[in-house]
């Protein structure tokens, strides 16, 4: 029978976490511009922003400081331009990144599947802040997700399509009784939009697709893990955006998202009991041409 109460904790995404390091090559063109190019190793955009503490004889469209997305490879960012020509230049600067996309648009509201094999039933409960374990006497009730909980192993699918921008699935233990661990194996997939979406507890070992790979609403991603859970068998889903924080900062944004339901298509506020849908409409919102003649050539 399954708990209907549960206490889960979500860590903060770090910018200094797994993610790849964006560097910063400088080429200097004919006409005497300097080219900043971002190399970024991974399959997905960062945000850059680019902090210029010293322009001598130099100027960027962006002033002091310049906000660039860094595409999968390299990729210009800034030109530099000489003020007076035959004068001496210099420049100096600072930068940092974030994954995502903090330009990103999308030409629909999104909206998201359970992240769980469909005729499912499972339960779906708002996640607890890490902060409020750590720190018992301040509540904390921002947003951080939601865990969806079932009594048997399931297969856990991609919520919208987008590309997997990271995976760790090596994790495997033996302890019982647990609440949370740190070491969890998770998949995040980049959306068009510049958000992502995180999947936390899998099954070690179980990843159906590689980082790199597109999938496409409803694929299977892992099998699901959690079984010597408090709670038992549940996968945790987190959405996240990149930010400006300020003229020279970037920062995570945890927000909720609407689900396709038995009810409609919903935003879960509480503790709730459906049982997993997918509807056609809802997997094919986003497809373009190509990929919706496939799927519906597959069905």
């Amino acid at each position: 029978m399954l708990k209907i109460f549960i206490s889960l904790v979500v860590l903060i995404f770090s910018f200094s976490s797994l993610s790849a390091q964006i560097t910063i090559e400088t080429e200097r063109d004919s006409d005497g511009n300097v080219l900043l190019f971002a190399v970024n190793p991974t399959k997905v955009p960062y945000s850059v922003i680019l902090n210029f503490s010293q322009l001598q004889n130099m100027t960027t469209p962006g002033g002091g400081n310049v906000t660039a997305i860094a595409s999968p490879g390299r990729s210009k960012v800034a030109t530099l331009k000489p003020t007076l020509a035959g004068q001496g230049t210099n420049y100096r600067y600072a930068y940092s990144f974030a994954k995502g996309n903090v330009y990103g648009k999308t030409k629909i509201d999104p909206i998201y599947l359970i992240p769980v094999a469909e005729g499912t039933p499972v339960k779906a409960v708002l996640n607890n802040n890490i902060s409020n374990t750590l720190n018992k006497d301040e509540k904390d009730n921002s947003y951080v997700g939601i865990s969806f909980i079932f009594e048997q192993p399931t297969l856990i699918v991609a919520p919208r399509k987008g590309v997997v921008a990271e995976m760790k699935m090596d994790y495997a233990t033996d302890k019982e009784n647990l609440n949370f661990s740190a070491e969890e194996n998770y998949m995040e997939i980049y959306h068009e939009d510049g958000t992502i979406t995180k999947l936390t507890v899998l099954k070690s070992g179980s990843a159906k697709v590689e980082v790199g790979d597109q999938v496409l609403p409803g694929q299977v991603l892992a099998e699901s893990a959690g079984d010597n859970y408090q709670h038992g068998p549940h996968v945790r889903m987190v959405n996240q955006r990149t930010e400006k924080n300020g003229p020279d900062k970037l920062k995570y944004t945890y927000f909720p998202v609407v689900f396709a339901t038995e009810e409609g298509n919903i935003e879960i506020k509480e503790l709730s009991d459906f049982t997993v849908t997918h509807p056609k409409e809802i997997i094919t919102r986003e497809l373009n041409k190509k990929e919706l003649k496939s799927f519906q050539s597959g069905n």
